[in-house]
């Protein structure tokens, strides 16, 4: 979502100064919380695939799941980091995002974070590599495909080549300690 139908939250508010476009809120549900009454880590793994499905259907749109059928291409996911940040509990609400890094090489790195609606409070944050295979081996990320990300986006997120930097969240990741 670029534009808010409503005043956005807190968190909402916070994640679209710190630069993302796609924010949704992200349903919770019980079975979402262990026996210790937080956010179960696995879970908020499966809401940020979750998220990322949700920003190919809202912001790339229906014609890449047809290309992806009909070209025979897989997205996967090829390393996931997460960082949790605090516990998320019962009766809290949550807001997450998501936005393209860069696609370096042949694969996509992408950042999530998803906060407690109401204050803003980090919950958890994540940096994926993804890549693009075709019957078993990588392809490059189509043209079409990469423009669509850059409009949404409004900013160039552009391919640069292939680095010989370890993959991971770099110094981003530490910022927060």
């Amino acid at each position: 979502m670029t534009d808010f139908d409503q005043a956005p939250s807190t968190g909402a508010a916070i994640l679209y100064t710190d630069g993302y476009r796609m924010i949704d809120d992200v349903p919770v549900f019980p079975e979402h919380y262990d026996a210790q009454g937080h956010l179960n880590n696995a879970a908020i793994g499966q809401l940020f695939n979750d998220m990322r499905i949700f920003y190919i259907r809202s912001a790339v749109g229906a014609w890449w799941v047809e290309v992806l059928q009909s070209r025979e291409y897989v997205v996967a996911a090829r390393e996931a980091h997460i960082l949790y940040e605090s516990e998320g509990l019962p009766g809290e609400e949550f807001v997450g995002a998501m936005r393209y890094l860069r696609f370096e090489g042949k694969a996509a790195v992408l950042e999530q974070r998803l906060v407690e609606s109401n204050t803003g409070r980090a919950v958890a944050r994540a940096w994926v590599v993804q890549l693009l295979l075709q019957r078993g081996a990588v392809v490059d990320w189509p043209s079409e495909y990469l423009g669509r990300v850059d409009e949404f986006e409004a900013r160039g997120v552009g391919v640069v080549p292939k680095s010989s930097r370890s993959w991971g969240p770099g110094e981003s990741m530490h910022s927060a300690e």
